[in-house]
């Protein structure tokens, strides 16, 4: 059984972890994503965070601070990259549109996006003393919980603002890149 400081440890990452996975979600939800792509992308980042965290728990904390801190930033510039795209594709026609952030390339991309840091994540989790099946299940659950809620907020947002929800939705993505890596700059890397 879990004693309370590590089950806080847990919610704490989790939240963490969510609050990110919430902010893309909104950004992402605001161009209009239909239910069934709501549940399959809260799968996808749900098991893009878990699988990041797990290849860093893998590869062990010798290489943790470096390879984290790559990743932490190589996430940031694939959000921003996936904004960019949104952004050009909110002035092309909706019927010869080629990228969808929901499905195929895209859902990778922004599972990817979301995920990177995740790697460093489970780089501490040794350092944590945390117990990582109970840590990746609470994950798990969260990181579906924090998309579904994102991308519901986002397409309400998205419904009121209509004409440029998608336009919208990709210069969010982008404040949020450059958002969480000032962020990372200013915390020094942690």
């Amino acid at each position: 059984m879990l004693e309370f400081h590590e089950a806080l440890k847990i919610f704490a990452v989790a939240v963490a972890i969510g609050l990110d996975v919430l902010a893309v979600s909104t950004g992402i939800g605001i161009s209009g994503i239909p239910w069934s792509a709501r549940i399959r992308m809260g799968v996808a980042f749900s098991a893009a965070e878990i699988s990041m965290q797990i290849i860093g728990v893998a590869l062990g904390t010798g290489l943790g601070r470096v390879a984290g801190e790559f990743a932490a930033y190589t996430g940031f510039v694939v959000l921003a990259v996936l904004g960019v795209v949104m952004l050009k594709e909110s002035s092309v026609e909706r019927e010869t549109k080629a990228f969808a952030v929901d499905t195929g390339f895209g859902l990778f991309v922004a599972s990817l996006s979301i995920s990177l840091d995740s790697l460093g994540v489970g780089f501490s989790i040794p350092a944590l003393h945390l117990p990582v099946v109970a840590l990746v299940s609470v994950v798990a659950v969260t990181t579906v919980i924090f998309t579904l809620t994102g991308l519901a907020f986002g397409a309400r947002l998205g419904e009121r603002f209509e004409d440029a929800a998608e336009r919208s939705a990709g210069v969010v993505l982008i404040a949020l890149a450059v958002l969480f890596t000032v962020q990372h700059l200013l915390r020094g890397g942690h």
